[in-house]
């Protein structure tokens, strides 16, 4: 009769022990979650930015390798696929854009497939005029460029035409450089008279000009630094040309005339 008792008592305690230990470890478990889900993320998810101003069609018009200029790309989502290779040595379907990443404020990051066929980092800007200029992180031709939306793009055979010609400055914020005189002939102004610029004779002076409409045209200026900036073309009244380059030094503002 003890020795039953005894047995029985020993079990009772075991389970008992049992029932301990597993209560213990459910504690343990549940302090433990509770501990991660307090822990600070030091990982937080990266801000993206929407990529629908860049969707649709786009054709390129300027940049340092002209060969290249009248490429079409389609973007879509985050790809911009080639479908018009123009001159180039790229195929119809080629990815010419990857992986393009808003950063916000018109601004985005992506993968430039290069004539190698490598890929380079690069970077986008959307302008107020709906161009897009691509800066590539490598030193090779093309390494910039500048597109404008397909539905944008006018026959510049006609709309240049009334650029063409010569044209000589009259006025603007830096009086030095009044007296040039230009030649421009298809989309590119050579200077044919440096006056008392500092500039040379053949110096290509606007290059890269691109009609918006009848009146009004961007392009890239050459500063005294030798450097380009975008800048914008008016044709006025009376075959005046006004002209605004996003650069804040002196000669951003700029008038001038017809030069028989």
């Amino acid at each position: 009769m003890k020795t039953k008792l005894n047995t029985h008592i020993m079990k009772t305690f075991k389970k008992h022990i049992k029932t301990m230990l597993l209560f213990t470890v459910l504690i343990t478990l549940s302090v433990s979650c509770s501990s991660d889900s307090l822990e600070p993320d030091n990982n937080p998810p990266q801000q993206t930015y929407p990529l629908g101003d860049l969707q649709g069609n786009w054709i390129r018009i300027g940049g340092n390798n002209p060969t290249n200029n009248g490429m079409k790309i389609n973007v879509n989502n985050d790809a911009g696929t080639i479908t018009d290779a123009q001159q180039s040595n790229f195929m119809i379907g080629d990815i010419k854009w990857k992986d393009i990443v808003g950063q916000g404020s018109g601004n985005y990051t992506h993968q430039e497939l290069g004539s190698d066929y490598n890929y380079y980092p690069a970077a986008i800007s959307l302008g107020v005029d709906d161009t897009l200029r691509v800066d590539v992180n490598n030193s090779g031709a093309g390494n910039i460029q500048k597109w404008v939306r397909e539905s944008h793009y006018t026959p510049q055979s006609v709309y240049l035409q009334v650029l063409q010609g010569s044209w000589i400055r009259v006025g603007g914020n830096n009086p030095v450089n009044n007296d040039i005189v230009i030649d421009v002939t298809d989309d590119t102004g050579t200077i044919s008279d440096p006056a008392l610029s500092g500039f040379n004779i053949g110096d290509i002076k606007w290059k890269d000009i691109y009609a918006l409409d009848g009146n009004s045209f961007i392009y890239e200026e050459l500063g005294s630094d030798d450097n380009y900036y975008p800048a914008t073309m008016e044709l006025g009244v009376a075959d005046t040309l006004r002209i605004d380059v996003n650069n804040s030094g002196a000669g951003n503002i700029q008038k001038w005339v017809r030069h028989n």
